[in-house]
């Protein structure tokens, strides 16, 4: 349960963006934010073991949260971690997080016999390109950003790790602040992601020695993986409480892997929900960018 929760966090922080992040204030202007923050996080996810899977994977995770902020150096902060290399009014360029469950290959699903599959860890550089930023009369504000960034990909069983390869992604990023009132915003997504040959290898390949009569040896290809159409709401009842939940839409058609025997499905809908409970937060604050 512990692996899963502590992917799990990775994961929703990945997704929702903190509320804290969006400030009345002008276009591209500076906010204050805690120099740290520590609480409790807790959340539930409704998920596929990988992309084309039909085999659900479900968890729930209740763990404390710890974040960070420096001029160059932010844990934990909007899902990122590590040096904030480049950061502009309209421009950032930091580390991001994000990664998959564990699965264990059923009996009955099209990956019996095969090994159960790892935690996937990814990291590496993310450019965020604000192109809209509108405050308006009513006191509400709209933003508009490209999100880009390139992972690498770890496997764990948490007894070994191994390189996976990389994945790529990119997309728009809007949030829509105070739609019914200050303290409720809307957020949505919508990207899409590529793997290299040894990411995918590992979640669409067939070798030999898993032939079955009904499954075929494949070799999987690079290429495009996924795209997602992500609606989510944002609320802040109180100050120290944070909700957050939110529906994802996947489109796997086309993939370049569909034609592999464990390959399912060309959708699936997956969804979210995490509440955050900062217990504690710095009195001393630090300047940043309203970051999406």
């Amino acid at each position: 349960m512990m692996k899963r929760s502590a992917l799990c966090l990775v994961i929703l922080a990945t997704v929702f963006t903190p509320l804290s992040a969006y400030a009345q204030s002008s276009e591209f202007s500076l906010e204050k934010k805690p120099r740290w923050e520590v609480g409790l996080g807790v959340g539930y996810l409704d998920s596929f073991d990988y992309p084309g899977s039909k085999d659900p994977n479900v968890a729930q995770f209740a763990l404390p949260f710890f974040i960070y902020r420096s001029r160059v150096f932010r844990v934990g902060d909007g899902g990122g971690l590590g040096a904030v290399a480049v950061e502009e009014p309209r421009l950032q360029l930091d580390v991001s997080l994000g990664g998959s469950l564990n699965a264990e290959s059923e009996p009955e699903s099209v990956r019996a016999g095969f090994p159960d599959l790892d935690l996937l860890f990814e990291f590496g550089p993310r450019l965020q390109y604000k192109l809209l930023a509108k405050q308006w009369a009513n006191g509400s504000s709209s933003e508009l950003t490209l999100d880009s960034k390139v992972r690498a990909v770890i496997a764990t069983d948490f007894e070994g790790i191994r390189a996976q390869g990389f994945v790529f992604g990119s997309g728009l990023a809007f949030r829509q602040r105070a739609i019914a009132g200050e303290k409720i915003d809307l957020i949505l997504n919508a990207d899409i992601s590529f793997a290299d040959q040894r990411y995918n290898d590992y979640l669409y390949s067939v070798p030999a020695e898993y032939v079955t009569p009904q499954r075929d040896r494949y070799e999987a290809k690079p290429g495009y993986v996924e795209s997602r159409l992500f609606l989510g709401l944002a609320i802040r009842p109180v100050k120290s409480l944070r909700i957050f939940t939110g529906v994802a839409a996947f489109n796997y058609a086309n993939s370049a892997n569909e034609n592999s025997p464990l390959f399912e499905t060309t959708s699936s809908t997956q969804y979210a929900i995490g509440i955050v409970w900062t217990a504690f937060r710095s009195k001393q604050t630090i300047d940043v960018y309203k970051s999406s």
